[in-house]
């Protein structure tokens, strides 16, 4: 007889984030960042050759690994859009911000870019000496969203992204945060003060809810931009704390006043779910590594070095 131990419900967010860890997951390099192309620089024969290597039913792990590293690599060689003559830039973590995504590319060199400021010089007409100034282009998680949205199907395969539950590029954006139930999150009676103390995780869950609910607010009553780019960028921060809490590089006003345990502080570590109470330890029929959160692993998945498998004491075949 099976019986549902836990409903997790799942919390909608008003704007959308970045997924905390998947920054290497991205898929920047192979695509054209203009927003409204969004398509893979390599075309002809050397798609076709990378296209045959990707389908081939025997290609393990590691051979798929090199391979996106040569596909990312022969993308980054293209500076011209073979499609619409866009000229791309480097895309990298902004410099001196926090969970920010920047297109190094300077804006006056791309006619497709100026022309995204028309209505823009029309109401100032100061705006037109400044472009050629411009080094980097912001982009939001939206922008990516939209960039995403526009990659052609006969694309993703050799984009190289698909895994599992992940179908497409834009699965990497936050749109929903599942809330655990109240047995991973356990409340605690204090004996010194009246009332209980509640855990890290259900706090942060009231932070991200009360961002959530003013920016929603903000929106209706059409407040200015700059409130809602604000509480937008302290959302951004705090999901990514809800998932880790020891990112580096927050500003002053946004670092944390006492150690929060958020989830990947639960899993790693010598304390932690797997080594505490999940790995194998010095006894027969188990393989001892180092274990640490991996995105690419289900939540019941353990990666483990394929010498150590195969010299299992208990000849168990594994995947």
């Amino acid at each position: 007889m099976m019986r549902q131990v836990a409903h997790i419900p799942v919390m909608t967010k008003q704007l959308y984030t970045d997924a905390p860890g998947q920054w290497r997951a991205v898929p920047y390099g192979p695509l054209d960042t203009r927003l409204t192309c969004s398509a893979l620089l390599i075309v002809g024969e050397k798609r076709s050759t990378f296209l045959k290597q990707i389908v081939r039913p025997d290609l393990d792990y590691l051979r798929r690994k090199n391979l996106h590293k040569k596909i990312v690599a022969a993308c980054k060689k293209v500076q011209l859009c073979p499609h619409c003559g866009f000229k791309n830039g480097v895309v990298k973590k902004a410099v001196g911000a926090v969970l920010k995504i920047v297109h190094a590319n300077p804006i006056g060199t791309n006619s497709t870019s100026i022309a995204d400021f028309v209505s823009a010089i029309e109401f100032n007409k100061e705006l037109d000496s400044l472009l050629g100034k411009i080094k980097h282009e912001l982009f939001t998680p939206l922008d990516v969203l939209n960039m995403f949205n526009k990659i052609r199907d006969e694309d993703i395969t050799v984009l190289m992204v698909q895994h599992e539950g992940m179908k497409h590029p834009r699965d990497l954006l936050l749109t929903r945060i599942p809330v655990p139930p109240v047995c991973i999150r356990p409340s605690v009676v204090s004996d010194l003060k009246a009332g209980t103390t509640e855990d890290d995780v259900t706090m942060k869950l009231t932070e991200i809810i009360f961002l959530n609910e003013a920016i929603r607010k903000h929106k209706k009553e059409g407040a200015k931009m700059r409130m809602i780019a604000e509480n937008w960028d302290y959302l951004q921060v705090q999901c990514a704390l809800y998932i880790n809490s020891e990112i580096s590089g927050l500003p002053p006003n946004m670092q944390q006043k006492k150690f929060c345990r958020s989830f990947t502080q639960r899993l790693k570590g010598k304390q932690g779910r797997f080594r505490g109470n999940l790995s194998g330890k010095r006894v027969d029929f188990s393989g001892r590594t180092v274990i640490s959160p991996d995105p690419n692993l289900r939540i019941d998945q353990v990666g483990v070095p394929v010498h150590v498998a195969k010299i299992l004491t208990f000849p168990e075949r594994v995947t």
